[in-house]
């Protein structure tokens, strides 16, 4: 029996080529569309799943309530990881993760890289896969190096290099280490990356002994496997106490807290401050998995209006059945044949689709994924193919197969076919609802995505290079001393580069725009006792200038008065407000800084994201005696020199070759590692970019599938309303009315759905663009294109068959079928 019914299905589908090629093609896309996206949402909710302990390991985080500020970090003290691994038995082991970037050298190559501190147990609690070497023994030598394979071939040439030594710069001075191992590349689903791997002890000739034992110094990234049996919330509340006792001289009970993060949770969690490991938005899967959806949702209303638009059309042949002795549960089985074969071929076709484009969408959605054929995908694609083909195939088998043979036979099943067209347009309507919105969506993220890119931010980002010095500052070598030997090579690299044309100057400074995580200063305000913050940049007296930041009052920092370099001040407007000052010029910096003048202010310039408000800055020449004198200081980049490069012209090649060369006359020892400042500003928002492509990409493909459904349906009405046409050109009606005829209710119905879906697309838009604390204004004309859009498409996919019916000689549309 099924196999007359898959050759029945077959024979209709040769039959009906153009409504078989329709379906085929839409379910194809939708289902190869839908595989690619659900293969990103996996990914991302797989992250750090794959380690054998995952639901045992969390990260430790700190709260830390100073007057009315909270600190909230997820990078923590150095004692935390000895005190939790020594005095609490529900904890089975403790690895810390800190990053450091700096020089490696073999032999003449020589490069600034990140060197990831681990500590001896890191490979137990994780399971990252060791090519050559042992786990178990990283961490007995201070001076053992792991290296992947990539790093390992850029250095050495080849990855069998256990043995082999290599130089790395540590808490600024040389090492020689021996490579230890070789590791596998982290897998792409995890969040913790690493290329160079050294023991944790290291830290020590970097960070002194006073931080490593503080409870206000955070620096590393701690994870706590637990035994199986522990439930977080029950050792957290154990914790509490003792960690009160533990601060009781710094802090009042309860504000200091430890609490846990499961490891699982991390990626997708941006609740919690980034530490060392890069995280998502936790939004994005679930607005990738409803595009997916909504796509194989238009997939399957094509399928089901093109069913309904031939209902007609099949009406003898569903009435001839039923008089030769069909039971309708017989019909219904043909008819779910036919889509399951429908969906069956599409499955496989749109598997091959995904295949085809899944370079493209990788580089579209900067991942590397791969379709692994596992027995659950296989499952899964089954399941799929007998779910769209039983929900797209439903309702046809339930409409068709209940017509009277009789009325079918005689041809007039139509007059019965009401609500088959309130059905019908209903569908269709949805898909415009659906489509619209998303055409809405990709309207206003491209028009924010301009904005960002446009907008004046307050300074020059164009055509800027920027050379950081690459030394850290380290127990022998303070941050003092580092950056000032950094400014002194800015110093020379700017007199080496005078006389050439296509170099506007060198400026220096301790942060570099479109970089995050500059020094953020805290003091308590002696009025009224609250603890305040700034961000803190320092910068010689030719920054201001070369970066285009203009003064609304005061002064820039001049050479010529010497007394800049030592207590002079410059302010943002933000930081005025802030102070309570309207005209700060000539005022003195608030307590601890008295000792500070403000001698200029500038407007609010965007030197963070737009994500954020302006926050107070205050730019300074001398930022040693300012962190002195501060109750509070942190960043995460850390402030030593940053050589700011200023290009003149549009011959940029020849310049960067220019600055090479100049770079390594002055500082033969350090990497040419730069970049531009407007790459650097446009990284920032890689992943609202990513967002924006990926659903402007699934709104064309939206529509696109819509409009296959229409024209189905634009073909199998005008089919059969042939004779009323050839009737109304009878009686002298124009080929424009015929034309307007056929088109006038899909314009009403695409109208309406443009009205239902502004107010979806509406609140959709206002949740996105809250993120962002500059951005455009939701606009009127959006809508109105969207609508625009909808109604040119629409009748685009129909007025073929509209011009081709009005077209057609009346008497050949009367003849009898």
């Amino acid at each position: 029996m099924l196999r007359n019914y898959l050759r029945v299905a077959l024979r209709n589908l040769r039959k009906d080529r153009l409504y078989a090629g329709i379906n085929l093609f839409g379910l194809s896309i939708g289902i190869g569309i839908a595989i690619l996206l659900l293969l990103y949402v996996q990914d991302e909710w797989s992250f750090d799943r794959f380690h054998t302990k995952a639901d045992q390991i969390h990260r430790a985080w700190v709260k830390e309530q100073v007057g009315n500020e909270l600190y909230f970090n997820t990078v923590t003290p150095f004692i935390l990881g000895d005190k939790l691994e020594t005095d609490f038995p529900e904890v089975e082991a403790v690895a810390r993760y800190l990053t450091l970037s700096d020089l490696v050298k073999n032999g003449t190559l020589s490069d600034e890289e990140t060197m990831h501190l681990m500590s001896p147990n890191f490979f137990e609690v994780f399971d990252f896969k060791w090519i050559r070497g042992n786990a178990r023994t990283f961490g007995n030598d201070l001076r053992e190096v792991v290296l992947t394979p990539a790093i390992a071939r850029k250095y050495f040439g080849t990855a069998d290099v256990v043995g082999q030594k290599l130089s790395l710069r540590v808490g600024g001075s040389w090492q020689e280490f021996q490579v230890g191992g070789i590791i596998e590349e982290a897998p792409g689903n995890s969040g913790i990356r690493y290329d160079m791997i050294i023991p944790f002890e290291n830290v020590k000739s970097i960070i002194n002994e006073r931080s490593m034992q503080s409870w206000t110094s955070v620096f590393p990234e701690t994870y706590v496997l637990f035994r199986e049996d522990v439930v977080r919330s029950d050792f957290e509340q154990k914790l509490a106490p003792y960690i009160d006792q533990q601060v009781a001289r710094i802090y009042e009970a309860g504000d200091y807290q430890v609490g846990f993060q499961p490891l699982t949770d991390i990626h997708l969690n941006n609740e919690y401050p980034v530490g060392y490991v890069p995280v998502s938005d936790g939004r994005y899967p679930y607005i990738l998995s409803g595009i997916a959806l909504l796509i194989l949702v238009l997939a399957g209303i094509n399928f089901v209006t093109l069913a309904l638009g031939r209902s007609v059309n099949r009406a003898r042949e569903v009435g001839v059945r039923k008089v030769s002795g069909a039971r309708r549960w017989q019909l219904m089985l043909q008819f779910w044949s036919e889509a399951l074969l429908i969906a069956g071929i599409s499955t496989v076709a749109g598997v091959i689709l995904a295949e085809i484009l899944l370079p493209l969408f990788n580089g579209l959605a900067d991942k590397a994924l791969d379709i692994h054929y596992s027995p659950l995908l296989l499952l899964g694609l089954v399941g799929l193919t007998f779910g769209i083909g039983i929900l797209a195939g439903v309702y046809p088998a339930l409409v068709i197969s209940n017509y009277r043979p009789m009325r079918a036979i005689r041809g007039t099943i139509s007059k019965l076919g009401k609500d088959k067209h309130v059905v019908l347009r209903g569908l269709v309507g949805f898909q415009f609802i659906l489509s619209v919105v998303l055409i809405i969506c990709t309207l206003a993220m491209q028009s924010q995505m301009r904005y960002i890119q446009n907008k004046n931010l307050g300074f020059d980002q164009e055509q800027t290079l920027v050379l950081p010095y690459s030394e850290a500052p380290s127990n022998e070598r303070g941050l003092s001393m580092v950056y000032e030997d950094g400014k002194r090579l800015g110093e020379l690299l700017r007199n080496e580069l005078a006389d050439e044309s296509l170099i506007r100057g060198v400026s220096v400074s301790s942060h570099a725009f479109g970089t995050t995580g500059w020094t953020q200063v805290g003091y308590q305000e002696e009025s009224s006792q609250q603890v305040k913050f700034f961000q803190l940049l320092n910068v010689d007296e030719q920054f201001l200038d070369l970066s285009g930041i203009d003064l609304a009052t005061g002064r820039a920092f001049s050479r010529d008065i010497t007394t800049d370099a030592e207590n002079a001040v410059i302010i943002n407007r933000a930081m005025a407000e802030n102070l309570g000052l309207s005209d700060p010029v000539g005022q003195a910096m608030p307590k601890p800084f008295e000792q500070f003048q403000i001698i200029g202010m500038t407007d609010d310039f965007n030197y963070g994201t737009l994500h954020s408000p302006v926050e107070p800055l205050v730019i300074t020449m001398n930022q040693i005696g300012i962190l002195r004198l501060a109750g509070d200081v942190s960043y995460n980049d850390t402030p030593t020199a940053k050589m700011n490069v200023r290009i003149n012209g549009s011959e940029v090649t020849a310049a960067i070759s220019t600055v090479q060369e100049a770079w390594q006359k002055v500082a033969p020892d350090q990497p040419f590692d730069f970049y531009f400042v407007d790459e650097a500003v446009g990284r920032q928002y890689t992943s609202e970019r990513r967002l924006s492509r990926i659903i402007s990409t699934g709104s064309v493909l939206a529509i696109l599938i819509a409009c296959l459904g229409l024209f189905g349906i634009a073909t199998l009405t005008v089919g059969q309303r042939r004779k009323e046409i050839g009737i109304r050109k009878v009686l002298g009606a124009s080929m424009l009315s015929i034309f307007v005829l056929l088109n006038k209710r899909l314009t009403i119905m695409v109208a309406v759905a443009s009205l239902l879906a502004a107010p979806i697309a509406y609140w959709l838009m206002v949740q996105w663009l809250n993120d962002f604390e500059f951005r455009v204004g939701l606009s009127p004309a959006w809508f109105v294109l969207a609508a625009l859009i909808s109604v040119g498409i629409a009748w685009l996919a129909v007025s073929f068959q509209s011009l081709r019916a009005a077209r057609v000689n009346p008497v050949d549309s009367l003849k009898i079928d």
